[in-house]
């Protein structure tokens, strides 16, 4: 049973990774003034002090994995053909955070001096599981063995939540107040969405009793509920049909949302009688940001397959239900073969939401000099992923700092993030010219090794240019 359910889980949460073709900032380029397009997704007013007239990202993504729910073992990238998957041992609760996002010909375009614009093109998703404490350990090997370890917990108990969309953002910023020593912007964007693929499975308080017969133990469900409720287009995908014709009508049977975001952005020097350049998007001592992001909600059709399941029949077994769970290969089946575990079961027909990770970012950056900075980034959640009152999501970011060196062409940076998971991540990144590719945690190396994967990190990679006009634009004084 155990490496059954382990495959169970590592399959649906793949499946929900990747439903939709794209999240989470770039660390190493936050509060760099040549972050082009991307800076504006940690702080809208950062489009206004951009180095350039013109950046086009022509490409980008993303991926962030947090994972304590299973290890690989005897695997690399380049050999998985003995690998063993199982869950981590020990009593504990497990998790698994995936993010990702895709961008594409992302444009940003200073109208003057003191105005700038943007527009984005953006696949995101959102994906979490979380369990309750449970004990295991790889002497662990069958259904009867994990239930009778596990009756130390009062109930087995976990979630998942998928949310992906697409996003096409448009942002405006301007410079609200300035002098010779300091300059404070303002920015907004706002986003119109499409919420392509929505999920979310949750068992809740699975309890359970063990019985013996003639000395042979047996395991009978006492108390326990079961919901799983998926988007209303994954119904309409047909195998008959092309790839294209799929395509679109999975994307048209989608509703539309707003999303919203804004911040302020300061910037301020020390004046001296040796330089009496006014400030720039590149000159300054100290920028400080502060941000909200993601304001809105994605919504959901559910499938006419979602349902909610309560109130055992206390005369299953773990047996039966294996038996009864065998060949499930949908959610339909699923609830077809859970009428006769569950005395009530309800369908879902109310449209659902999923709440954007919405969150407080504060920046701080500090130019040391030389194309030396370090940067301080300050991400707060508003809300956690657990199911209660609303479906939501959540950014992985909580605390990084960032030194970098850089320049308009190279620049090497070196984040350390402290995770809303307690993880400590080392990373780093490089700029060659367009090309940003970095790294959450520079671990990825052991991910070549055979041995015990465990998959956290991920990496990012940006191609950024300038076209048209590639000087750094110079900040004017505006009569204020």
């Amino acid at each position: 049973m155990s490496n059954t359910a382990i495959k169970f889980l590592f399959s649906f949460s793949m499946m929900l990774l990747f439903s939709t073709v794209e999240a989470q900032s770039y660390h190493a380029v936050s509060g760099s003034p040549y972050a082009g397009v991307t800076a504006m997704y940690n702080n809208p007013a950062s489009t206004a002090n951009a180095a350039y007239k013109w950046d086009l990202t022509i490409l980008s993504s993303q991926i962030t994995f947090s994972n304590s729910l299973f290890v690989v073992n005897q695997t690399s990238l380049l050999k998985y053909d003995s690998s063993v998957m199982q869950f981590t041992n020990g009593l504990r609760s497990r998790y698994q955070h995936t993010t990702v996002d895709i961008n594409l010909f992302n444009c940003r375009y200073a109208i003057d001096k003191n105005k700038a614009v943007a527009f984005a093109l953006r696949g995101r998703t959102y994906n979490f599981i979380k369990t309750a404490p449970f004990y295991y350990t790889d002497t662990i090997s069958t259904t009867e063995s994990f239930l009778h370890a596990n009756k130390i917990v009062d109930y087995l108990e976990g979630y998942t939540t998928n949310s992906g969309w697409i996003e096409a953002d448009f942002n405006y910023s301007q410079v609200l107040q300035q002098n010779e020593s300091s300059r404070l912007t303002g920015g907004i964007t706002i986003g119109y969405m499409r919420g392509i693929s929505g999920a979310h499975a949750n068992v809740q308080r699975l309890s359970y009793s063990e019985q013996s017969n003639n000395n042979q133990l047996y395991y009978l469900l006492t108390g326990g509920a079961v919901t799983a409720e998926y988007s209303q287009n994954y119904d309409l995908t047909d195998s008959s049909k092309s790839i294209g014709s799929n395509v679109k009508s999975f994307i048209k049977n989608t509703l539309p949302a707003l999303n919203f975001n804004i911040g302020i952005e300061y910037l301020f020097r020390k004046q001296n009688e040796y330089d009496k350049a006014p400030l720039s998007a590149t000159n300054y001592d100290w920028k400080i940001g502060v941000s909200i992001m993601d304001i809105g909600t994605n919504k959901f059709n559910p499938s006419t397959s979602s349902f909610s399941a309560r109130n055992p029949n206390m005369n299953v077994s773990d047996t039966g239900l294996l038996n009864k769970l065998q060949n499930v290969g949908s959610v339909k089946e699923l609830r077809d073969s859970l009428a006769n575990v569950f005395t009530t079961i309800d369908s879902i027909s109310k449209q659902f939401t999923i709440a954007n990770p919405t969150r407080l970012i504060i920046s701080v950056d500090k130019n040391l000099g030389h194309h030396f900075y370090i940067n301080g980034e300050l991400s707060v959640n508003f809300f956690s992923t657990q199911p209660q009152a609303r479906l939501k999501t959540r950014e992985l970011n909580l605390l990084t700092i960032t030194p970098r060196w850089e320049t308009n062409f190279w620049g090497t940076y070196l984040p350390i993030q402290y995770n809303t998971q307690g993880q400590l991540w080392v990373g780093g990144a490089v700029k060659m010219g367009p090309l940003l590719l970095g790294f959450h945690s520079l671990d990825f190396y052991k991910a070549f090794k055979v041995g015990t994967q465990t998959f956290n990190g991920g990496f990012y990679f940006v191609l950024n240019i300038h076209p048209f006009d590639n000087k750094i634009k110079e900040a004017e004084c505006p009569p204020f």
